[in-house]
């Protein structure tokens, strides 16, 4: 954070926001085999598996990224793209993902702690409050969609501790946390959509909101990192559903 107010070029290059998401990106790739390899599927039936969610997912993440490098999310265009960027993942996703038997298998598989602790990047949210110090983004959307961020990021890795102990007590944590995450998601949605141009907008800003300018790597956002985390709490919600529902 205080790199970023000191030097605004180092956010501004996109640098941070792409270093990070490239990173959770393998990750998600590293944890999805190696639960895969948890289970009791055939090697052939794990690459299939594997392949199956992780080219869809590279695919979105090259083309929301190269959307915003093109200015695809600006305003002017004839679609509402940044809408659409946010919502059709969230709408096709997330009932696969918790319909999906064999994602349910790997979930079984895979210890609890790794889709909480993974969400440690969430405190690169904290782009947001500085550009909200720094009057380059609209405080009603900057502070509390910065410090949700922020909060759920910090508060991983203590939840993450706390389900690994395998207590019904880390279980609610768990399951408090993804709320919360997904909760400031919301407000950060919300907060977006009332900011920016359009018809949802029920406050001008004196300063940009995302919305309003589309810019990379700010839009990046909400164009991918959003949708990906809202996807992120409802695979844990799964797991922590499936390790507190008593089984036959």
């Amino acid at each position: 954070m205080v790199l970023i107010y000191w030097q605004p070029i180092i956010q501004a290059s996109g640098v941070p926001t792409t270093a990070h998401q490239l990173t959770v990106h393998g990750f998600i790739a590293l944890g999805l085999w190696l639960g895969l390899e948890g289970t009791d599927l055939t090697l052939d039936q794990r690459r299939t598996t594997w392949l199956a969610i992780m080219i869809p997912y590279t695919l979105w993440f090259a083309v929301a990224w190269s959307a915003a490098i093109n200015g695809a999310f600006r305003t002017g265009t004839s679609l509402p793209v940044l809408p659409v960027a946010i919502w059709v993942p969230v709408i096709i996703g997330v009932p696969l993902l918790l319909s999906s038997k064999r994602v349910g298998q790997v979930l079984d598989a895979m210890p609890a702690t790794w889709l909480v602790a993974l969400q440690l990047y969430r405190v690169f949210g904290s782009w947001a409050l500085v550009a909200a110090l720094r009057g380059a983004l609209t405080g009603l959307l900057g502070w509390p969609a910065g410090i949700g961020d922020v909060l759920t990021g910090l508060f991983a890795l203590p939840v993450a501790i706390a389900v690994a102990s395998g207590t019904a007590r880390g279980l609610r944590a768990a399951i408090i946390w993804n709320i919360f995450g997904l909760a400031d998601f919301a407000v950060a949605i919300t907060m977006g959509a009332i900011t920016s141009p359009g018809p949802l907008q029920l406050i001008v800003p004196d300063v940009p909101s995302i919305g309003t300018t589309g810019a990379y790597p700010g839009v990046l956002t909400p164009a991918f990192v959003v949708p990906c985390g809202v996807l992120l709490h409802a695979l844990s919600l799964r797991q922590l559903y499936r390790r507190a529902k008593p089984r036959a």
